[in-house]
């Protein structure tokens, strides 16, 4: 027998009990006994055992139930039920001890053997089930730290730079995910958006993800991008692909490059899922017209290189908002195991077109094929939206090419950061309406609702990409609205157990802002009216706030 087994035996019969140490004294293992239920519960509280040989027949607190005690303290710790009952013709006897996956039988009528080889077997797959879970314990630790370092690795959720805007919804099948996303600003004003999906998943592909964005970086950091093309930037990750990760995997890929002085899209598609382009002129959205070309996914053919000829290029509208995703999303079923229609996906993304304020496309898209029912990967799923900011666009109403009566504003979660960028707002909202009163409250508006973010939620955002969107948008004659989009994990808004319904969302909130001293109640008097929605872990909070009287006819 394995030395150092701790055993508890528990007998109101002190004849068996020396019978059990008998048998054992010889065995390297160390022995405690007990005549009663209450004093061997309370031997388990104070150390630890491998096994416990239990009779049944105990008096007022029988073995089964000491059973039921001893699992509240440790719900898998062996027990051999040492019995000299017969069994009935129903086998009940032996039921009520196979109950528990953790328990075993064995007659008082045993061998010496027969005892050791028992215990054998019950700790042998106590201990082994134990280190299994100790070893299940450290590979989620190890796997936790690997999705906090591929966070790292990816951009915030959202990216506002000059005139790009873009946000972006990842979501690992499991806990790493092999799906890559990258946004690169070039130097010549222009934006490389790429996003790659690397074959397989779990550690391995998390490894090639890992690897491939961290390669993007230093390549934007060590040359010119000048003049750069997609199937310059292709070419480049097919030999890094090939030569530095041995090419025993392959990768489908997209690589974009938005112009936006010029309205101009030049990209090139390798072996990935199109860009679906959703246009307000037209009311709707399709897939770019990759005109046939591009192809292969990088690892598939080693030497093979990525042409120039095989770039698609097209010209937008202001407006526009394009979408890259990895086959994850279309991959998403329902409970009849069906995938995602491709059709109700672009006729979701064309009734989108519709929205005039901010809401990032990404995570409404994946909230509302949930609501449908496609809740169930069976990928890793990421979805982009790249546009313009909206701060570029000039206004079609004006002859003057005058900006567009929005401002946005990406801020970090610190005080200092919160009034530095509600001073803008006030200035923009001044500039704007030349109404000093209403300036005034978008400011106190905007300054108690962030600083009560900052205060009671800093430590959760810090745990994900954080940044905080902050739309503010004049709407004349009276009008201001504001919203502010926030984004949260998931493992948080379970955690935070965020209601669904409007009123419980609206009360979560004002005992939120009630412990800084003024609550909600102050915010209600500038606002004319507040909506809380929910989209895959983003928050949006949208304010109207009014003028007393009109400033534009």
């Amino acid at each position: 027998m394995v030395p150092t087994y701790q055993i508890l035996a528990v007998d109101d019969e002190k004849f068996t009990l020396v019978l059990l140490q008998s048998c054992l004294k010889d065995e390297n293992c160390t022995l405690v006994t007990c005549d009663n239920a209450l004093d061997a519960l309370e031997e388990i509280k104070k150390r630890p055992f491998d096994v416990i040989l239990l009779d049944i027949m105990l008096g007022a607190i029988d073995g089964f139930e000491l059973r039921k005690l001893i699992r509240d303290v440790n719900p898998k710790l062996p027990i051999i039920f040492l019995t000299s009952l017969m069994d009935d013709i129903d086998s009940r006897l032996i039921s009520r001890i196979a109950d528990d996956r953790y328990s075993y039988y064995l007659n008082k009528t045993f061998k010496k053997q027969q005892l050791k080889d028992k215990i054998e077997h019950a700790v042998t797959f106590y201990r082994e089930e134990q280190e299994a879970a100790k070893f299940y314990r450290h590979l989620d630790f190890e796997l936790g730290l690997a999705r906090e370092v591929q966070r790292v690795l990816l951009p915030p959720w959202c990216s506002l730079n000059g005139d790009l805007l873009s946000t972006y919804l990842h979501e690992p099948c499991f806990r790493v995910s092999g799906d890559v996303f990258d946004i690169i600003a070039l130097e010549d004003g222009r934006h490389l958006v790429f996003l790659g999906d690397i074959v397989g998943h779990g550690v391995q592909a998390a490894l090639y993800m890992s690897a491939i964005q961290s390669y993007l970086k230093v390549q934007h950091n060590s040359s010119s991008s000048q003049a750069l093309e997609p199937h310059e930037v292709l070419n480049r990750l097919g030999v890094f692909f090939n030569n530095n990760l041995r090419g025993e995997n392959h990768m489908t890929c997209l690589v974009a490059i938005f112009d936006f002085r010029r309205n101009h899209l030049v990209f090139q598609n390798a072996g990935h899922p199109g860009i679906i382009r959703c246009s307000r002129r037209e009311g709707r959205a399709f897939e770019v017209d990759a005109q046939g070309r591009g192809g292969f996914p990088i690892g598939w053919f080693p030497k093979k290189t990525y042409l120039a000829e095989d770039n698609v290029e097209c010209d937008f509208d202001d407006d526009d908002v394009f979408i890259l995703y990895t086959d994850g999303l279309t991959d998403l079923q329902n409970e009849a195991e069906e995938a995602v229609d491709k059709q109700v996906m672009l006729d979701l993304l064309g009734a989108f077109t519709e929205q005039t304020n901010v809401i990032p496309t990404p995570f409404l898209l994946c909230s509302a094929l949930e609501q449908i029912g496609y809740s169930f990967p069976k990928d890793d799923v990421c979805v982009a939206e790249v546009r313009k900011n909206p701060e570029c666009i000039l206004s079609p109403s004006t002859g003057d090419g005058e900006p567009p009566a929005v401002m946005l504003r990406l801020i970090n979660l610190s005080t200092v950061e919160v009034s530095r960028c509600v001073e803008q707002f006030g200035v923009f909202v001044q500039e704007r309406t030349g109404d000093d009163e209403l300036t005034t409250r978008v400011e106190l508006l905007l300054s108690e609702f962030l600083n009560n973010v900052v205060e009671h939620d800093g430590e959760t955002h810090a745990s994900v990409q954080s940044g905080i969107l902050v739309v503010v948008k004049i709407e004349p004659p009276e009008m201001v609205l504001a919203t502010i989009l926030d984004r949260r994990s998931r493992a948080v808004e379970e955690k935070l157990n965020i209601p669904e319904n409007a009123a419980e969302v609206l009360e979560q909130c004002n005992r939120t802002l009630t412990s800084s001293g003024r609550g909600l109640a102050i915010i209600r008097t500038i606002a004319t009216s507040i909506m809380r929605k929910h989209f895959k872990g983003l928050n949006q909070t949208e304010f109207v706030i009014k003028a007393e009287k009109p400033w534009a006819s």
